[in-house]
């Protein structure tokens, strides 16, 4: 008796992908998809453990396995030259649902930014940037539903200072406790911003209560190292002191960056947008970013035709390190 062959497969793969590599008609896959009670198209991708029953089911004299996993490629760490300069702060803004860290945004950046987003709360990561005192501080409004709990942490990633928000009248909660797991594991600089301190309800001492016993977050009055600000997103109160505390915590980081090199950076997100095709979401790292320049992110690649910044606005001139910007023109960039 012949041994069985033996085909080596993805963790997933498409319908299509499954039938070409089974030697099957497309159909006849989709119709053992649909006895198995899953609806499915060429297109749609399917689990390991769903492509090994519908071979079973098919009675094919074949065997999958999984294909072994690349070894992940760390990213080298840059070594600055001695010409680096200053960059702007790269600042993630994290917090549990409803304790208003996009709402403290808005009143950083004078705009609605969850305007759009569904039930008010935010879905995408976005990128934004706020001069105070002549000084760039890029910021990054992660997603603070649990279901984007994967953007939210991708997020932390890129960034230099995380402030985590906790609303005065509701304390500590689970996603509160996932942004400092995140930060942590960024290797982030934490600022604590206690919001909704106008609320007759408002406990600040008990919030800071919570991170320091429980969290071993220290505020800097209680002779720890975590600087902790009591702002209110609606009345504005203490969001220059905010602003003012985040530069003052960068730069004791020190924070530099190349400019005559080679540009690098990262994606924060990409859509198609009619009329102007592929549009990504960059934060630079090093280097300068203008139009006409090659972008490659893994096997995708696109040449930039126009920049814009955060509001929208056309940027024909050269983008500097820390700041987002949006390529038209580069294809799916991921």
């Amino acid at each position: 008796m012949e041994h069985e062959k033996i085909i080596l497969v993805a963790d997933s793969i498409t319908v299509g992908e499954l039938a070409e590599t089974l030697n099957l008609p497309v159909t006849t896959l989709i119709g053992e998809l649909f006895k198995n009670g899953i609806v499915s198209t060429i297109n749609q991708r399917i689990d390991f453990e769903t492509a090994t029953i519908i071979v079973e089911e098919l009675g094919l004299d074949v065997q999958l396995e999984k294909k072994p996993k690349a070894a992940s490629v760390e990213r080298k760490a840059y070594v600055l030259s001695d010409k680096a300069v200053d960059r702007p702060p790269i600042v993630a803004v994290m917090g549990h649902v409803d304790h208003g860290k996009t709402s403290l945004l808005d009143a950083v950046l004078g705009t609605k930014t969850v305007e759009g987003e569904a039930g008010g709360i935010t879905q995408h990561i976005s990128a934004y940037q706020v001069v105070r005192n002549n000084r760039t501080i890029t910021l990054l409004d992660t997603p603070g539903h649990e279901a984007f709990a994967a953007l939210r942490q991708h997020g932390a990633t890129l960034t230099d200072v995380v402030v985590i928000v906790v609303a005065a009248d509701d304390g500590v909660k689970p996603q509160t406790i996932e942004a400092i797991r995140f930060a942590r594991e960024a290797n982030a600089k934490i600022v604590v911003a206690i919001n909704k301190i106008d609320k007759e309800t408002a406990n600040a001492q008990l919030v800071k209560t919570q991170l320091a016993t429980e969290h071993k977050l220290n505020p800097e009055e209680w002779g720890g190292d975590v600087v902790m600000v009591e702002v209110s997103a609606k009345t504005g109160q203490n969001i220059d002191k905010l602003l003012d505390l985040v530069l003052l915590v960068a730069d004791l980081e020190e924070l530099k960056a190349d400019i005559d090199v080679p540009t690098e950076g990262l994606v924060i997100e990409s859509h198609m947008e009619t009329g102007r095709g592929s549009v990504v979401g960059l934060l630079v790292e090093q280097g300068e970013l203008k139009p006409g320049s090659f972008l490659v992110a893994g096997t995708s690649y696109g040449k930039v035709r126009t920049l814009h910044d955060f509001e929208g606005k056309p940027r024909w001139e050269e983008r500097r390190v820390g700041e987002r910007v949006e390529s038209g023109g580069c294809w799916n960039i991921k």
